[in-house]
């Protein structure tokens, strides 16, 4: 899918600001059901089903999961911002089947894939997620292995903007049918030069969803995450 076809990255502005969870547990509290979420640092894994048993939800049911970006821009510039969520969803090979598999404002539910993209606040402001990704697990094709969720920063470059001028970025992940949040991780790195960065992966292993905290930056913003994950930037 040539990026032309994104036209306008600014979205729609639908603020989607959701409350947030206070509760935070580290990985050692995994299985022990004490009510409390998980909180990933950078590299750390988890299972959804462990992490929704340590927040005291029945794993065994967990399927459609509320996944929440959100961030505050630092205006010292006194230019604006316009950050936006873009995910992949990927093959064992970590490249989408086709363009239908990239999933942004201009293609938020895509037919067969059980993923929609909610809402676009291109400010930041507010508390509470800017973006939210929603998924079906049970109903993802099997042959997607991975799910990756990006944030970018339109004309990131051209504006002189980077990720260093962003703050408080994270993702958590809220199981729908009880509205908890059971996983979150706080982006806590300085990416100075970065436009782009990839905050955490879903991926099936042995038959079950796990989570990765990626925070992973990229210099060339959405271009290198489209070249990196099989869609066609030209």
């Amino acid at each position: 899918m040539g990026l032309n076809g994104l036209g306008g990255l600014g979205g729609s502005n639908t603020n989607q600001n959701q409350p947030q969870s206070s509760g935070v547990a580290g990985l050692g509290g995994l299985g022990s059901n004490t009510g409390t979420m998980v909180s990933l640092k950078k590299g750390q894994k988890v299972s959804l089903k462990k992490a929704a048993a340590d927040a005291g939800i029945d794993g065994a049911t967990l399927s459609k999961i509320h996944v929440g970006l959100g961030w505050d821009t630092n205006k010292f510039d006194g230019k604006d911002f316009d950050l936006d969520v873009f995910t992949f969803a990927v093959k064992v090979d970590g490249k989408v089947r086709d363009e239908k598999d990239f999933v942004f404002f201009g293609n938020k539910k895509p037919a067969g894939l059980a993923i929609e993209l909610s809402g676009d606040n291109t400010t930041g402001q507010g508390t509470g997620d800017d973006e939210v990704v929603l998924a079906d697990l049970n109903n993802i094709p099997a042959d997607i292995a991975k799910i990756v969720f990006a944030i970018t920063i339109y004309e990131g470059k051209e504006r002189g903007q980077n990720f260093g001028m962003v703050e408080n970025a994270f993702a958590r992940i809220v199981d729908q049918n009880t509205n908890r949040e059971f996983l979150r991780y706080d982006l806590s790195e300085d990416y100075s030069l970065e436009t782009a960065v990839v905050v955490g992966e879903l991926y099936r292993h042995n038959g079950e969803w796990k989570f990765t905290a990626v925070g992973s930056g990229f210099e060339d913003g959405l271009p290198a995450l489209c070249s990196c994950y099989g869609v066609n930037a030209g």
